[in-house]
């Protein structure tokens, strides 16, 4: 948690660990329990979560070059595509665009992903 708390990751990958038959860790004593192991994984998780909002809201009103993936999944006018740090961005595009490294301004920020307009 410190180093999380620290370095204010742009994005992390979290689960629950579980035992592979055969590991020395299989073999290992004085286990966390299944709850305790959630319990912690809540945790990681909700702060996390709630890092991604202050962190999100730094990205308003700034310019960043986005490499444009694909057609929004939720609206055909809308492109997707992503930072150079790896956050999911969608902006009004033509879908020409595709393929392209584009000059974003972002607009709002959201939990899960940046609006922005091309510049």
């Amino acid at each position: 948690m410190d180093v999380i708390k620290e370095v204010e990751f742009e994005q992390i990958f979290m689960f629950i660990y579980s035992e592979r038959e055969g590991t020395v860790a299989c073999k290992m004593e004085n286990k966390i329990s299944e709850e305790e192991k959630h319990r912690r994984f809540n945790i990681l998780k909700d702060y996390f979560d709630n890092q991604q909002e202050k962190i999100n809201k730094k990205y308003i009103g700034k310019i960043h070059k986005v490499l444009a993936i694909e057609i929004s999944k939720n609206n055909k006018e809308m492109l997707t595509g992503r930072t150079n740090s790896n956050k999911i961005v969608v902006f009004k595009s033509k879908q020409n665009n595709i393929g392209n490294i584009l000059n974003i301004k972002i607009t709002e920020d959201h939990k899960w992903y940046l609006k922005g307009d091309v510049v």
